[in-house]
């Protein structure tokens, strides 16, 4: 008589190898730094097209400049939305 659990047993050590593979392919993926265009400036800071422009224009995004193109650098843009927390809220005294 055969063990009915070496087959779950089978079953639950692929799905394992398989978790380690997607995590490992994850690390990899995060530690290269990913740099980008406007897409990727719209992705990670959900402004429109024309807010980034006329934030660029202003030099308030951290951006480069490459010719024409503009790119972005993912770390430094999730810096710059960290860096605009405000905290907690205060509430304004009535006089």
């Amino acid at each position: 008589m055969t063990n009915p659990f070496e087959h779950l047993s089978g079953r639950l050590e692929t799905i394992e190898d398989l978790l380690n593979r997607l995590l490992q392919q994850r690390s990899t993926a995060a530690t290269a730094p990913e740099v980008g265009g406007l897409e990727l400036a719209q992705e990670v800071t959900r402004l429109s097209k024309p807010r980034i422009y006329a934030l660029v224009s202003a030099r308030a995004l951290p951006h480069s400049k490459r010719g024409n193109r503009l790119f972005f650098n993912r770390a430094e843009l999730l810096e710059w939305v960290a860096a605009g927390n405000r905290g907690q809220n205060k509430t304004v005294a009535s006089a």
